[in-house]
């Protein structure tokens, strides 16, 4: 399959490409950036984990790249996406997205936010060995943990190393203790069962069944429902209900009314999504509408 990074740049696909970039802090092109110069710059003498942030603001894409250590995707405020070719992971506050090494992703913000990762070489001698998984997976994020991180950038900013190896050794500790969070929404492989996926995130109210949209991609609604059972492990149903309420994270985050998002988010009234969304995240949609905006 072609990577799924590069088909996002045909014309048919204008919500992933027409991201505005308005933040400074990474080119435009994701070939350089200050963070991304400075982890490839780490030695392996540098400390096993190391801690940089920066300001992404609204519609920021950081571009496809890739780093040389594990990445542990955190936004201390504000909504992240994580893309691979695996798809798309949603980072709300409270969780982060491990991004093992190597692993080519692009980092998007959907609202302003304050974006802090974590970077994390192999371990060397008597370093703690730090469950990093395999593939890309979101996992929640305890408050202390979350104050570890913001404390180990601003020190990795300093020239105080041994403070910061001992405050790196209390995040490899809590590293160790992280709960998975299924905020994954996965992309067929199929070509023609991922245009429909990546039509379906453009426009999550669109209502067509699976043998409506084989018209348009050429192929009967029996194959992209097999496609979409045996490579997402959802089925078209539950996806696009998972497509649906990923996609309410996002006008939530922009400070969007319920109502509204429940309509443009294909639901047929405000209390169906509003019980989808809490059963998905946990948390009522007005609730998490006001913890995104605790300023009003």
């Amino acid at each position: 399959m072609e990577s799924l990074l590069k088909v996002w740049s045909q014309d048919d696909m204008p919500r992933i490409v027409c991201l505005t970039m308005k933040s400074q802090k990474i080119s435009p092109t994701g070939q350089s950036s200050p963070i991304r110069d400075a982890v490839a710059a780490l030695s392996d003498t540098a400390p096993q984990i190391t801690a940089f942030g920066a300001f992404f603001a609204e519609g920021h894409d950081t571009g496809e790249h890739h780093h040389d250590r594990a990445q542990f995707v955190h936004a201390e405020r504000g909504l992240l996406q994580v893309w691979t070719e695996e798809g798309q992971w949603s980072v709300p506050p409270g969780t982060a997205v491990w991004v093992p090494a190597r692993v080519p992703h692009r980092v998007r913000a959907i609202s302003d936010a304050d974006f802090v990762s974590l970077y994390i070489r192999a371990p060397r001698g008597g370093e703690p060995v730090i469950p990093v998984p395999s593939r890309c997976g979101v996992v929640t994020v305890s408050p202390l943990l979350k104050h570890l991180i913001v404390h180990l950038k601003e020190l990795s900013a300093g020239s105080d190393g041994d403070r910061q190896n001992r405050l790196a050794a209390v995040i490899a500790d809590e590293l160790t203790e992280l709960v998975s969070a299924d905020l994954h929404l996965p992309i067929p492989s199929d070509r023609r069962a991922a245009r429909v996926a990546l039509a379906m995130i453009d426009d999550p109210s669109d209502d067509r069944d699976l043998a409506a949209w084989g018209r348009d991609v050429g192929a009967s609604g029996r194959t992209l429902t097999r496609h979409f059972a045996a490579e997402t492990g959802l089925s078209f149903s539950e996806w696009r209900q998972r497509c649906r309420l990923f996609a309410a994270l996002e006008m939530l985050s922009a400070g969007k009314p319920v109502t509204a998002i429940a309509l443009d988010a294909g639901y047929r009234s405000p209390s169906a999504f509003s019980a989808a969304f809490t059963k998905m995240f946990g948390i009522s949609p007005r609730n998490y509408r006001i913890a995104s905006h605790p300023d009003g």
